[in-house]
């Protein structure tokens, strides 16, 4: 399909829906917004302002509310009061949106909508992402992956209508090494270096990750920001905010591809993260879309031509429609929730 027929299938997927939408402004969650904006007007936006966002979060969310026409709630909550999410352990994704969408629930008009939105794309489920993992207890759903479609899709359509969008709506606590505790210094620290590379570097990605008290400075392409002022302020203003060792990422940012392997007479893409075999069979079985016979074994199953595997290898005999089959299969599969 070209970008308009992707516009259309979104389009008619959202067509009507009464629909609240999780809200972050970000480029996934503003394409949804606007596609409602101009099939399903009724449509709630809602957004968490949780202190664990950068500064200019909840404005810029508000602001494109606005521009888009739909009715936006923001929610205040304090997730630093929440012991788990403070401990920061291997669930924290899972945890943030756990606090998120079950905020979300309790506001007033959310019994008199039919659907719950949110905007997980086909590309996040390639990450190791346990916070797609809640959708199931809320029973959410995701059009972009109902609509089969990837991040590179997103951006196209985006670049295609014009819109706007926040490159900086990812939870400041992921730039924290997991099982570190988090707390409000610590974050802000990250968020003001954060912004004050922003405002020397024109880059979409820009990230200070922290490991106890040495912190990486992670951008697109490491070679644009080579410059030595540059580089001698962000690491005397770390090392003022107590931080012993400042370096830099020269690999860059690492985007995510639905780029397949071969291996002799296979195709295949491996997961990073374990799969739940009979969780995924249940879901092969319910869905109407997939059809014909299940083969069962201990570390894999295989439905058509596509093994899937317990250790995360999706493969198929060497195929011309393996991109297809593969964006097919996708959607069902269910990861294994990360043990602390």
């Amino acid at each position: 399909m070209n970008t308009t027929d992707k516009i259309r299938k979104l389009e008619e997927y959202l067509k009507d829906k009464k629909c609240i939408l999780a809200f972050s402004a970000g480029s996934d969650s503003s394409l949804i917004a606007y596609i409602l904006s101009k099939v399903s007007p009724n449509s709630i936006l809602a957004t968490i302002d949780n202190n664990m966002m950068p500064e200019e979060f909840i404005k810029y969310a508000q602001n494109m509310a606005n521009e888009y026409g739909l009715k936006h709630i923001v929610i205040k909550t304090d997730f630093l009061s929440d012991p788990e999410f403070i401990s920061n352990n291997s669930k924290r994704c899972y945890n943030c949106r756990n606090i998120m969408y079950s905020e979300i629930s309790k506001i007033p008009e959310f019994s008199d909508y039919d659907y719950f939105l949110e905007g997980t794309n086909l590309t996040d489920l390639l990450e190791d992402r346990p916070g797609v993992l809640i959708r199931k207890k809320y029973n959410m759903t995701s059009p972009l992956i109902e609509c089969q479609l990837t991040k590179d899709d997103v951006w196209d359509m985006i670049d295609y209508l014009g819109l706007s969008y926040s490159n900086n709506t990812t939870c400041l606590a992921t730039r924290i090494k997991t099982n570190q505790e988090v707390d409000a210094q610590l974050l802000s620290i990250v968020d003001k270096t954060e912004c004050l590379l922003r405002e020397s570097v024109d880059q979409d990605n820009v990230r200070i990750r922290v490991d106890d008290s040495n912190a990486t400075i992670v951008v697109d392409d490491p070679m644009e920001i080579l410059d030595k002022t540059l580089l001698e302020n962000i690491r005397d203003q770390l090392k003022e905010y107590g931080f012993k060792k400042v370096s830099l990422d020269i690999t860059g940012y690492t985007k995510t591809t639905d780029e397949y392997l071969e291996d002799n007479d296979t195709y295949y893409y491996q997961l990073p993260y374990n799969i739940d075999l009979d969780t995924t069979t249940q879901n092969i079985r319910k869905n109407p879309n997939y059809h014909g016979v299940i083969i069962i074994s201990n570390n894999y199953i295989k439905h058509d031509t596509i093994k899937i595997s317990a250790d995360g290898r999706i493969s198929t005999p060497k195929t011309e429609d393996f991109d297809d089959k593969f964006r097919n299969i996708l959607p069902v599969i269910e990861r294994t929730i990360p043990q602390i």
